[in-house]
């Protein structure tokens, strides 16, 4: 959706999006976000992006091998582009030696307890539940569908997102047979 205002009276939305940042980081209640994953288990993720970005013989894909890793292949593939522009970090990651799996499942598991005491961010979801149903707003519901209410109003009326609307008009429209 286009904006209402006129070009040369709205910022562009990137510049508007970094001076919002910038706001936020000069306030005193700004914190940096927590990191997804330990140290360790960074640095452990970059040796094997290296190890692969270097194999010669038969090299898995990209996607395959981020798998294995636990991460993203956009992600391997950002690291792949720093070590080509980088070389003086491929060769503090080629000082280490090769990685282990070993190695990579301890960091993991180190991972896991600083997960557990609150110190990084908790992973995230990729499919979201709906939350649950209470019966009284489905019996609700039900009577305002009764009456003639459209979707949409319900929706806009009653606060509920599309999907619980959905799931329960669904349960309605099974028991009578009417359409939504």
């Amino acid at each position: 959706m286009s904006s209402i205002y006129k070009k040369g009276f709205r910022d562009d939305p990137y510049d508007a999006s970094m001076a919002n940042l910038r706001k936020a980081r000069a306030s005193g209640n700004y914190r940096p976000p927590r990191p997804f994953r330990s140290k360790e288990e960074q640095l452990m993720v970059r040796r094997f992006a290296l190890q692969w970005w270097t194999c010669r013989d038969h090299r898995p894909s990209a996607r395959a091998w981020a798998w294995e890793l636990g991460i993203t292949h956009v992600w391997l593939l950002k690291l792949v582009r720093k070590f080509e522009t980088d070389p003086g970090d491929v060769s503090r990651l080629q000082a280490y030696g090769d990685p282990t799996i070993e190695q990579l499942s301890r960091a993991k598991q180190y991972t896991e307890k600083m997960r557990a005491r609150g110190e990084l961010r908790s992973p995230r979801r990729s499919v979201s539940m709906p939350p649950a149903i209470e019966p009284a707003m489905e019996r609700f519901v039900r009577a305002r569908f009764a009456e003639g209410w459209s979707r949409s109003r319900l929706v806009r009326e009653l606060f509920l997102d599309r999907r619980t609307m959905t799931s329960i008009l669904q349960k309605i429209t099974q028991n009578s047979g009417r359409e939504p």
